[in-house]
């Protein structure tokens, strides 16, 4: 009988040691599992959250790419449409266009006067601007279909100043353009190399 008794007793010990390696890895291998497990987490939360952050970059860039490239392609087509000619060729094509609108819609240009050509705030570039400054009476509807066929004219301006006024002889209305052309070659200025 001893002998199954030796072998209760071996088995116990057994048991036992195998108990106490079990809580040797349960309180010495498992926390440092579950802090590499967490760690690894962490970092594919940080990973993931930089992805996408990158990829909203990448969306924004992408937008600014394009608006760049309209705006691109919008300067280039204005600049297609400027004039090449002379200052005298310009003011007469505004000439002719604000004089057939005017009495296309009814009105009366009491007075048209330009301003010599100027590459004031475009040094470095081709623009010439010509400021040209009309006077209009007539009827307030009918200015304001004037204006807005001259806006869809094509022609190249921009407006620097504006006042509609009652007169006597009706609604006034003061406008003051730049028009712009493309001059050629831009002008060096003294000093540059």
């Amino acid at each position: 009988m001893s002998s199954p008794l030796r072998a209760s007793r071996l088995r116990l010990a057994l048991g036992i040691l195998g108990m106490a390696a079990g809580l040797g890895v349960a309180f010495f291998l498992l926390p440092d599992a579950s802090q590499q497990l967490a760690q690894k987490q962490r970092a594919k939360r940080e990973a993931e959250l930089s992805r996408n952050q990158q990829v909203q970059r990448l969306q924004e860039l992408q937008q600014l790419a394009d608006r760049i490239r309209r705006g691109q392609d919008t300067l280039a087509d204005l600049e297609s449409r400027l004039p090449k000619g002379s200052a005298g060729e310009l003011q007469w094509s505004l000439s002719k266009t604000l004089h057939a609108m005017a009495q296309k819609h009814g009105l009366r240009l009491q007075s048209v006067k330009y301003g010599l050509p100027s590459r004031e705030g475009a040094k470095g570039t081709d623009l010439e601007a010509v400021e040209v400054e009309f006077v209009a009476l007539g009827v307030y509807a009918n200015h304001k279909a004037f204006m807005r066929d001259l806006e869809g004219s094509g022609l190249p301006f921009a407006v620097r100043d504006g006042r509609l006024e009652e007169s006597p002889e009706g609604a006034r209305l003061n406008i003051v353009l730049r028009a712009f052309r493309k001059a050629g070659a831009p002008e060096r200025e003294e000093g540059e190399a």
